[in-house]
């Protein structure tokens, strides 16, 4: 395909690194000097996988990409693991003269003399599915070996087989292993080497990651002018492919004991891995391997339906969606069950708005967002079965589709009742009437600070609705904050839970909250769905029908997105688009077999002419009528239709200056209904004086929370979940000077224990203060305190970093109507409370 789009030459000089965000603009010819580089051994040394071969780095290195590999290209993908070595990119130590030479790390002739005990760290740039060893002739004394995903030596919840990521190597030759797992591999950015004894002067000859992948090319591509899109692409892919296995697609990289393929989370996965990798046949066997599972979760069984309905449209494989028929039928019956018996769905979503997980996960949002994903997902095979001739099947589904959606409108005001969540499953399932639409959109789309979902999981399908609803500028600010925002904090994958407010209380590469899902992992294929969003609405290629025979091209840009392209590989052959609406261009090529249609954007002007192939098509015709000189539009594009196989230059000219809409406020976070007044240090035990005025709450037993007897008149009682998955525990802590409280604190490292919630049940509109006195259970810990409204769970106050000492503070905000308080475990021992006061 030609390249014609200036901003994206491949001879363009500015280099983005990918440490870097927002550079105006990109360049995708050259490798970037930053960038890790892997190194390939002659032989794989100790490592049990080959070592990458099969093909050569003959690919276009790509700036945006954190991944290694991106410019290596097999010629045969391969169902075997291979490996692939990286140097460390930087060295540190707070004990220098242990460790002379540090520096030599960092080159092809690494000797470190080690002088005396210490530890040294060796961060390698990039997030890795891998192990760490080094070789020393001569080493003495005692050593241990750490990994981390982020700065500090990784802790995890309990359940895998190491929950500290730290240990004595074992010896294999001259060479030392980290082995924490009987698999090897972690996810590694980080890793040290501790001197724990000291005997005589030694020398590390060689550190290094051993990194295992799976033998995928990137046939898919984006690039655009924004660098930051491009950076998000190119991450979510890299997180997916590190999390593709020999058989099948895991779930999380790091061992936190719940390392294997889960059905949903593997929704996004397997759609990022074909817009990225094109690699359908593991798509395919994905699916049949999780067919029979739904982890216990309702809405994962639907959700493999999507998927199966996405491997189809994506690959046109009819024979398999015919083969799994009946699974469909089991599945929708199973589900229809789930809509009218109140089953235990299990999960949602790690958003508090979805009850935050496993902690209360039958709340009535989730109950709305699962019965209005069942009609999406009747409404949707529905459709896809009209296309293998299935009309009476096809029938049958809409019908159940038609019936439930009867059944929920019995209550006209229903999209009131409902929340951001299943407001995106009912715009996505495109069956809600013209005013439903409106009314959902009005309610909750348009502000920008709270369509962000706390899981970037839950974020992709509200993205889709924005999508769906057009308002592609409003899911670009929530593509901003939530993965952006990972990205301004370091991240090279994208991370399992994330919410915009912690860049507030942390720093890059710094350990990050955690929560109902335990310890928070840092490569999560299931949050990579901004790479498929993108290719799909912003470079704009979708299949129309299965395996691409129909296909459209509908790029959104804007007045500050001008320039996109890309690739989008299909099994008919590679789709490659670009446009740039300054320079009035756009090339397509299209594989055989395929029709397309092509819809250019007004940009809010008058487009004055386009032509295809220096042939006019609009508004008047010149010369033979093919089909797409019969263009159509509407408000924002005029659409060339059924483009037959070929390669085309499509010019056109705007003409006045349009309209320029504005941008969504990028830097309206949240609406701080609550204010921090202050906090005090000071004041140990001896509350009265200063708090509590109004009433208190001690956590000296155990009913507390329906002991209403020294709580103010406008609160009507204070509660948390005393029981199941996410309760706190009721203990006693002993402080330094010897007294002893009563706290309410989180249950680490049990998993899915980190976090809990107290409900401060105040009257609607009253303002009033109240001080949290926190239970510093150690002197190194850290914990967050969040503040939600108790009634709509969006977030009413910035994150508020805890550091602990040891000792009691007291947090007084200022408050309005109820309040939810969560306290979130970030290191060191647990979160707590040990007071509320009211005044």
């Amino acid at each position: 395909m030609p390249d014609k789009i200036p901003l994206l030459r491949a001879t363009a000089s500015l280099i983005v690194s990918f440490f870097i965000v927002g550079m105006p603009s990109v360049s995708v010819g050259k490798q970037d000097s930053t960038h890790t580089k892997p190194y390939l051994p002659d032989h794989p040394g100790i490592a049990p996988y080959p070592v990458v071969s099969g093909g050569a780095f003959t690919g276009k290195p790509v700036s945006a990409s954190p991944d290694p590999l991106v410019s290596y290209v097999w010629t045969r993908e391969s169902e075997e693991l291979q490996v692939y070595h990286l140097k460390p990119v930087k060295v540190s130590t707070e004990t220098a003269p242990s460790f002379a030479n540090a520096e030599s790390a960092l080159t092809d002739d690494c000797f470190i003399k080690v002088n005396g005990e210490g530890s040294i760290r060796f961060d390698f740039g990039v997030e890795s599915a891998a192990w760490i060893e080094f070789d020393s002739p001569d080493l003495s004394g005692e050593v241990q070996m750490s990994v981390s995903e982020y700065n500090q030596p990784a802790v995890v919840n309990s359940g895998p087989q190491s929950p500290h990521k730290t240990g004595v190597p074992v010896k294999h030759g001259n060479t030392y292993r980290l082995e924490l797992n009987a698999e090897l591999y972690e996810g590694v950015r980080f890793g040290w080497i501790h001197v724990t004894r000291f005997d005589k002067p030694w020398h590390i000859k060689n550190i290094r990651l051993v990194c295992q992948t799976k033998p995928v090319n990137y046939a898919g591509h984006f690039e655009s002018s924004d660098t930051l899109l491009n950076r998000i692409w190119y991450t979510g892919a890299y997180a997916v492919k590190l999390n593709l296995l020999k058989d099948h697609m895991g779930a999380i990289l790091v061992d936190r004991g719940d390392r294997h393929s889960w059905t949903g989370d593997a929704h996004i996965s397997q759609g990022v891995s074909m817009v990225a990798f094109g690699n359908y046949d593991m798509v395919k066997h994905n699916l049949q391997r999780t067919s029979v599972d739904n982890n216990s979760i309702e809405s994962y069984s639907l959700l493999w339906i999507h998927s199966l309905l996405d491997y189809y449209y994506y690959s046109g494989d009819e024979a398999f969606l015919r083969s799994h028929l009946a699974t469909l039928k089991r599945k929708i019956d199973h589900a229809a069950q789930v809509t009218v018996d109140e089953i235990n769905l299990g999960f949602y979503g790690w958003d508090e708005r979805l009850g935050a997980g496993f902690e209360t996960p039958n709340n009535p949002e989730n109950r709305h967002a699962y019965r209005l994903l069942y009609v999406q997902t009747c409404v949707a095979l529905s459709k896809a079965l009209a296309t293998l001739g299935e009309k009476g099947l096809s029938a049958d589904y809409r019908q159940l589709a038609d019936a439930k959606l009867q059944e929920i409108r019995k209550d006209p005001s229903w999209f009131g009742a409902i929340g951001l969540h299943a407001a995106a499953e009912a715009v996505n399932g495109g069956y809600l009437t013209e005013d439903e639409s409106k009314a959902l959109v009005n309610k909750h789309f348009l502000d920008t600070a709270n369509i962000i979902s706390f899981s970037p999981f839950n974020q992709y399908f509200i993205i889709r609705a924005l999508a769906n609803s057009g308002l592609h500028q409003e899911a670009l600010v929530a593509i901003n904050r939530t993965w952006g925002g990972q990205l301004r904090l370091g991240a090279t994958t994208f991370w399992e839970c994330f919410r915009p407010e912690w860049a507030n209380v942390i720093q890059p590469n710094d350990p990050v909250p955690n929560g109902q899902h335990g310890y928070t992992s840092l490569c999560h294929p299931w949050s990579s769905g901004a790479t498929r969003w993108l290719s799909e609405e912003i470079l704009g290629i979708k299949p129309v029908s299965p395996g691409f025979k129909r296909f459209q091209v509908i790029p959104h840009l804007s007045n500050t997105l001008g320039a996109v392209r890309g690739d989008v590989p299909t099994p008919l052959g590679t789709i490659q688009f670009d446009i740039d609406v300054n320079q009035g261009v756009a090339h397509l090529q299209s594989p055989s077999g395929s029709l397309a249609t092509v819809g250019i954007p007004k940009m809010g002007k008058q487009i004055r002419r386009i032509s295809v192939n220096k042939q006019d098509v609009y508004p008047n015709r010149d010369g033979q009528d093919p089909s797409y000189a019969n263009p159509t539009e509407d408000d924002g594009f005029v659409y060339l239709p059924d483009l037959p196989p070929g390669t085309y230059r499509i010019a056109m000219e705007y003409g006045g200056r349009g309209t320029k809409h504005p941008s969504p406020d990028l830097k309206k976070r949240i609406d701080n209904a609550v204010r921090l007044v202050s906090v005090d240090s000071t004041t140990t035990t001896d509350w009265m004086a200063h708090y509590g005025q109004d009433g208190y709450l001690l956590f000296d037993h155990p009913d507390t929370a329906v002991n209403v007897g020294t709580l103010p008149g406008y609160i009507e009682k204070i509660a948390w979940k005393s029981e199941g998955t996410g309760a706190p525990r009721l203990g006693n802590w002993q402080m330094k000077d010897g007294r002893s409280l009563a706290i309410l604190a989180t249950q680490n490292p049990m998993a899915c224990y980190q976090t809990y919630y107290i409900d401060i049940m105040a009257q609607p509109e009253k303002a009033y203060q109240v001080t949290l006195r926190t239970a510093e259970l150690g002197t190194n810990g850290k914990f967050v305190i969040d503040l939600f409204d108790q009634r709509t769970k969006n977030l009413i106050h910035p994150t508020v970093l805890v550091k602990t000492s040891g000792k009691a503070r007291y947090y007084t905000f200022a408050a309005k109507g109820p309040v939810r308080i969560r306290l979130s475990h970030l290191e060191g021992e647990d979160a707590g409370i040990s007071g509320i006061f009211f005044q």
